[in-house]
């Protein structure tokens, strides 16, 4: 019998820990979400400029973003100089919470589809793409 309520107390505290951060997350405004997303697109941002462009083969590209109709809302390019797992690593989460924020409230936007590019050149000291 005490293994029966131990494990009921369990599956409980289990249960009320995994609503309680889906609450907090809900209870966010669409101001906080943007908030946050905006952060952390900075972060990325600061990642990927960190590196001046002076050869066009040293540089990668990624999608970035999600449309409210699915798919990546475009790409960005970054430096193979840089600490790649970290900076993809962002970019997921973005992209995650992105994909979120756009079922959370509802997000519409057009289908459209950007094409990735297919290099990148470096212009003035920063990448460029060529499609």
């Amino acid at each position: 019998m005490k293994q029966y309520l131990f494990l009921l107390l369990l599956f409980t505290a289990l249960l009320f820990t995994f609503v309680a951060c889906e609450k907090e997350d809900f209870y966010n405004t669409k101001s906080d979400d943007l908030q946050e997303m905006s952060s952390l697109r900075k972060e990325i941002d600061k990642l990927s400029e960190q590196v001046t462009c002076e050869n066009g083969v040293d540089w990668k590209f990624t999608a970035i973003g999600a449309k409210g109709c699915g798919g990546a809302a475009g790409y960005i390019a970054y430096s193979t100089k840089i600490d790649e797992a970290l900076f993809l690593k962002k970019v997921a989460l973005y992209n995650q919470k992105q994909k979120a924020f756009n079922v959370k409230w509802n997000i519409i936007s057009d289908c459209a589809v950007p094409a990735p590019p297919k290099s990148i050149d470096c212009v003035s000291g920063k990448p460029k793409f060529v499609y």
